[in-house]
């Protein structure tokens, strides 16, 4: 029998669940014996979903990690050892299994979501009816694509596998492998129930979330790959057109609505937090609005297409991504005493430096945007009165300037004392710095679904809903208009490195020059940030045109029909060679 590029998984397991994200291994499990009954069902979904919370328990080898730092958002800082997040930075590569984890745990996401899809069908009626195997399809669906998507945007080009056969298999072009993703979410829009979301389990995929997904996929291919049109691989198209009309559909029906104040969105406007937070008592005072996170207590956030959720069952074992591992990531570098950074948790401080060239390009485009200081921490203002010390452990490529919406958020207990998040004492998490933090990883939110609907129609209207509820003034529509737009309401969500991208190479190059000259310290030294690779950003961007490597691994078991992304080479092309100033 051939090596096969699938290794990791020849073997079928899945992942049993007393509830919707509490799971246990079925190691007894195999395809000659499952699925078999309706919980067999609800497992090998449950299975599908698991990935995303695999994927990003290794954060700074995720894909949302990645799409984070090599975009002008967020620069690639961390300590000495941090290579990774410094690769990721100037397009190259730490060692030739950097990114292994990526594709291997999409690829078992696919092969799980190959599984369902296939098995789904031959389950009885009277065992899981029509409409729920119906429901489950495109659920599997919508995640496959979503798998693909990750890897396309990662790695370019890549084996496009949509059956369980063991089979050797070359990449295909990005033109299959779009029109595969395509195919699956309208066979997912036509399969999801036709209800308004809040009607749906929380945390799964609805028909709302597949109409906006064929819309980013659909700007991402035709943008990047200079397409007019999606072609499938069942005969047809997926047209502009057909996007504005789904488009259109989730706007009007799926009952998603913007929330009241952008604040709203994030955790640190919790009602355990809210209350000592100085940067929101200021701004409710000002404005004579009473805030309230959206998610608080564990409600629907209505603006939430799309979201990994995680759990309360976070441990040291299988269970790692039970708990939002970014929210560590991000948080504020040392794990320093809380009190030095409340309402802010404490972590590794890795890949949420934010170039002061950023917020100086904000300041000048909306002077009186609230969604700045929303969603960037000034650490001079906010936590270093508060005793926060800068530059600890060997920290490069530090910024002033912090994310704000997926740090980990502190609150004190009825004693006084600080736990590691409010969840501990919402939702009873463990008290610990690395498995306490709970919130959601939004992936998909309204707001983008109104931005797309603009660029996509190239009306206004449904931009000026955004600036509307930031209290800012309607523009008129223009592509530079919806740059600005897209990237000050979703700044540090995950999706500027794509749109960079799908803007054109021009506009991605320019827009990485722009960290150039940025304001940094170095190991606690001021001084202004260069690109790491002596040919700079843009030469790197044009070698690689962003992707980076396949793990060699994985060439070599393809037998030759894999071949290295353009830009790298196991001689050592694009090899990161650690940190020199």
């Amino acid at each position: 029998m051939k090596k096969i590029i699938f290794y990791f998984i020849a073997v079928f397991s899945l992942w049993g669940c007393e509830d919707f994200l509490k799971m246990d291994p079925l190691t007894d499990k195999t395809s000659a014996n499952f699925p078999q009954t309706a919980d067999d069902a609800k497992q090998m979904m449950a299975g599908i979903y698991t990935i995303m919370n695999n994927i990003q328990s290794q954060v700074d080898r995720s894909p949302f990690f990645i799409w984070e730092v090599a975009s002008d958002d967020k620069l690639g800082g961390g300590g000495m050892n941090d290579i990774q997040a410094q690769s990721y930075e100037t397009f190259q590569f730490s060692d030739n299994e950097m990114l292994l984890h990526a594709w291997s745990v999409s690829y078992q996401g696919i092969h799980r979501a190959n599984f369902a899809i296939e098995n789904m069908p031959l389950l009885a009626d009277n065992v899981v009816n029509p409409q729920l195997k119906n429901q489950y399809t495109g659920e599997a669906m919508f995640l496959r694509a979503w798998y693909y998507h990750q890897l396309n945007t990662i790695f370019d080009e890549v084996p496009l596998k949509i059956t369980t056969e063991n089979v050797n298999l070359p990449a295909a072009t990005a033109a299959e492998i779009y029109g595969q993703i395509a195919s699956d979410l309208k066979n997912a829009i036509g399969l999801l129930p036709n209800v308004p979301y809040t009607q749906t389990e929380q945390g799964r995929v609805t028909k709302w979330a597949a109409q906006a997904f064929m819309a980013r996929i659909f700007l991402f291919y035709t943008g990047f790959y200079q397409q007019n049109e999606i072609t499938l691989p069942e005969g047809g198209t997926v047209s502009k057109q057909d996007v504005i009309t789904w488009l259109e559909d989730a706007y009007a029906n799926s009952g998603h609505k913007l929330v009241g104040d952008f604040h709203e969105l994030w955790p640190y406007t919790n009602s355990l937090s809210i209350g000592d937070y100085e940067y929101i008592q200021d701004y409710m005072a000002k404005t004579g609005k009473t805030l309230k996170y959206a998610a608080d207590n564990g409600a629907r956030n209505p603006e939430t297409v799309f979201a990994l959720q995680f759990s309360n069952f976070a441990n040291w074992d299988i269970r790692r991504g039970y708990s939002n591992t970014y929210q560590l990531f991000y948080a504020l570098r040392g794990l320093q005493n809380l009190e030095s950074t409340y309402p802010f948790a404490g972590g590794w401080g890795q890949g949420n430096s934010i170039p002061t060239t950023f917020v100086k390009q904000w300041q000048a485009d909306e002077p009186n945007d609230p969604r700045l200081w929303a969603s960037v921490m000034d650490i001079e203002k906010e936590v270093i009165p508060l005793g926060y010390q800068r530059g600890q452990w060997d920290f490069v490529l530090e910024s002033n300037y912090w994310g704000k919406k997926y740090n980990g958020v502190t609150a004190r207990a009825a004693d006084g004392k600080l736990k590691n998040d409010y969840g501990v004492i919402m939702y009873g998490t463990s008290d610990n710095n690395q498995l306490s933090h709970t919130d959601d990883l939004v992936y998909i939110r309204f707001a983008d679904v109104l931005l797309m609907l603009s660029e996509l129609k190239e009306d206004a209207t449904y931009m000026n809903k955004v600036r509307q509820r930031a209290e800012l003034p309607p523009v008129a529509y223009s592509l530079q208009n919806i740059q600005k737009e897209r990237r000050y309401e979703l700044a540090f969500e995950g999706l500027r490195w794509n749109d960079m991208r799908r803007w054109g190479a021009n506009f991605a190059k320019q827009a990485l020059e722009g960290q150039v000259g940025a304001e940094v310290y170095n190991f606690n030294v001021k001084t202004v940030h260069k690109a790491l690779h002596p040919d700079g950003y843009s030469a790197r961007y044009d070698a690689t045109k962003g992707f980076f490597p396949i793990p060699q691994s994985q060439i070599d078991l393809s037998e030759g029909l894999l071949e290295q992304t353009e830009g790298y080479s196991q001689s050592g092309l694009g090899l990161y060679r650690g940190w020199s100033n």
